[in-house]
């Protein structure tokens, strides 16, 4: 495809480059309006319904979108929610310890249950203090409210409400079965490799347990990082740690998990996890505190 300069005069390309807000740099890349002509430039930033674009000449321009084609229109609304969500992204309420944070993937005050979350088992109701959960006998299964959402490398965190609850549990699936999941009760903290086959070789491994009473009509904050083969929970100052291949893998859908009477969640975020500088230290300081053997 040519670049616009070669189908119009400068006055022409002015008309057509007209309109702005501004958040940061995207990438270089072609853009067509609606008569076919294609430009090449870097979105600086977005509105609703214009783009300034900067050309390779070092002009900018702020172009109206229903002047773009329906590729760009798509990309630019696309782009304009991904730079608002980082710049709107929710801090973390504790401090990593192997994993420093990426760009935000999930965010919601859970209160409500949108089209997305899967809550065919258990009770599941949602109010302005977040989501419950509740099993129900006759479903003779944990209550389970999960969304199908790919994620690999991850530090999850949310609050979670004990109450008359047994277990409450934050599980990860891959495109099979079971992959990790963090549990807490009112008298311990664990997480755990789950047996990713059942009726087949594979076997879950619990990673090391703290047994101690939790307060139950208190809101409890618990932190998952997962980086590669290593997963890592956190709740107060009670770590569970482990590695496994499995926690490699793409995790395919994740949620909560309820085994009793009724628990509360609110404030769910998860950010992509990325190596932190002194991690790899910190966790082999970690098994070594905590005995726990790779």
């Amino acid at each position: 495809m040519k670049h616009l300069a070669t189908f119009l005069s400068v006055a022409a390309l002015c008309a057509w480059l007209n309109g702005i807000t501004s958040l940061h740099a995207a990438e270089v890349r072609d853009w067509t309006n609606n008569a076919g002509v294609t430009i090449r430039a870097e979105a600086l930033s977005f509105t609703e319904d214009s783009v300034v674009l900067k050309l390779e000449n070092g002009r900018e321009y702020t172009v109206a979108l229903n002047t773009l084609s329906d590729a760009d229109v798509e990309y630019a609304n696309k782009t304009r929610e991904e730079m608002a969500a980082i710049a709107n992204a929710p801090e973390l309420k504790t401090e990593p310890i192997m994993a420093t944070p990426g760009k935000i993937l999930y965010s919601s005050p859970l209160t409500q249950i949108d089209s997305d979350w899967r809550t065919a088992v258990g009770s599941w109701s949602a109010s302005e203090a977040g989501v419950s959960g509740t099993e129900v006998a006759a479903d003779d299964h944990a209550a389970v409210m999960k969304r199908a959402m790919p994620l690999k490398d991850v530090i999850i965190e949310f609050d979670v409400l004990l109450g008359s609850g047994k277990s409450a549990s934050f599980g990860l699936d891959d495109a099979k079965d079971h992959v990790c999941r963090v549990t807490i009760t009112p008298t311990s903290f664990q997480a755990k490799k789950d047996d990713n086959d059942h009726e087949g070789p594979d076997v879950g491994k619990p990673f090391n347990s703290i047994q101690e009473e939790l307060e139950t009509d208190e809101w409890h904050t618990v932190r998952m990082e997962i980086l590669g083969e290593t997963l890592l929970a956190q709740t107060g100052d009670h770590i569970s740690l482990g590695s496994d291949p499995l926690l490699a893998t793409e995790k395919a859908k994740w949620g909560f998990i309820v085994s009793g009477e009724t628990i509360g969640f609110r404030d769910l975020n998860i950010w992509e996890a990325l190596p932190s500088e002194d991690g790899e230290k910190e966790v082999a300081r970690l098994k070594r505190r905590l005995d726990i053997e790779d």
